[in-house]
């Protein structure tokens, strides 16, 4: 490996372990110690401190790069903003495993004044996530604080999420929309 690789990794392995670990502290001089910190520039396989965190931070450490500014409504997120990213991590997949925290990190993100209509993947909102993933509890949240029934997506079907919910026969979250 040549040097410039070598300092990359090292680099990155040192970050990834702040994030895992979470060390605010060593996060900050893994990054050198950046001025805009949380929401400063980071490596690429790295992206926004708060969605890396989101996949792979303990809830208390996500808790404390919210507390020190991190953004929770980034305009250049990667289609994945905060409450999206933290709605995807429901379940299981390739780079992440399963949050079984998932709606107490809605619930601190929006305390953060994370925008429950946030737009992401598919022009999908937070609502719309949950509602295609039948999780009950997650669209509770989302509509107590705001989360828009209403919102069509602006490309492909132009859904709803209550039609989203449809479509993936999920009737038990179609119940509670039509209740908001």
């Amino acid at each position: 490996m040549d040097t410039e690789r070598r300092a990359e990794y090292e680099q990155f392995t040192k970050i990834d372990a702040a994030f895992r670990g979470g060390d605010l502290r060593a996060l900050r001089a893994a990054l050198g110690d950046p001025e805009d910190f949380p929401n400063c520039p980071t490596p690429v396989t790295i992206g926004l401190c708060l969605e890396y965190a989101i996949y792979h931070s303990p809830i208390r450490f996500i808790c404390e790069l919210l507390e020190a500014g991190a953004n929770p409504n980034p305009e250049n997120h990667t289609g994945f903003p905060p409450l999206i990213a933290a709605l995807s991590c429901a379940t299981a997949a390739p780079g992440h495993p399963r949050r079984s925290d998932v709606h107490e990190l809605l619930e601190l993100l929006l305390s953060f004044h994370a925008d429950p209509n946030q737009r992401g993947l598919n022009d999908y909102t937070p609502l719309h996530w949950a509602a295609g993933s039948g999780d009950a509890r997650a669209v509770e949240i989302l509509l107590a604080h705001g989360a828009d029934a209403m919102a069509r997506t602006r490309i492909d079907d132009y859904e709803t999420p209550r039609e989203v919910a449809e479509k993936a026969g999920r009737w038990d979250i179609v119940e509670v929309l039509d209740r908001s």
